[in-house]
């Protein structure tokens, strides 16, 4: 929900590339989110409603900034956290959904750490390139993996079909 109200954020602040990045996350964590629920209902749970949480909205560059900070958190400290948890628990299927989560994240380091780097003094640059280059994401609706070329024959992420990968509308949300 986070990456739809930053993306919202952003597409009415101007930075078309920007929104186009959120939306290509937020359906990203969307097909998590799915594995997830898939996962716990094997199990016999069910994910817990959650109430919509505040999300408090900053400048289109502290959003960002944000962003990349969460996202990097996750790859760091909170994926592996979990997949220690759940390989001690045994859980095949909970394993493979947290890899997926946890590899699709880890592609975009690179991106994170340019925008760590650059953005705190070159937003207006940043956003200007991504309006210039970034014309594409697609999502494998197995995994989540975002990329912004199909791959030639499966997904890196999860090793299935890459016919399992769908262009992102850049107008998915708004």
């Amino acid at each position: 929900h986070r990456y739809i109200e930053f993306g919202q954020h952003a597409k009415n602040a101007g930075y078309r590339g920007l929104a186009y990045l959120y939306t290509a996350l937020a359906t990203s964590e969307m097909i998590h989110e799915q594995n997830y629920a898939r996962v716990l209902a094997s199990l016999g749970a069910q994910m817990p409603e959650q109430p919509p949480a505040d999300i408090p909205l900053g400048t289109a560059k502290e959003n960002l900034l944000y962003a990349a900070e969460r996202e990097l958190s996750s790859i760091e400290d909170i994926y592996p956290g979990l997949l220690r948890a759940a390989e001690a628990e045994g859980h095949s299927d909970t394993i493979t959904v947290i890899r997926y989560s946890w590899e699709s994240h880890k592609q975009h380091l690179d991106i994170i750490e340019k925008i760590q780097r650059w953005s705190p003094g070159f937003f207006e640059s940043v956003a200007k390139k991504m309006d210039e280059n970034t014309d594409r994401y697609f999502v494998c609706q197995v995994c989540g993996s975002t990329v912004t070329e199909i791959p030639a024959t499966s997904c890196p992420v999860c090793n299935e079909s890459a016919s399992n990968y769908r262009r992102i509308a850049d107008d998915r949300f708004f």
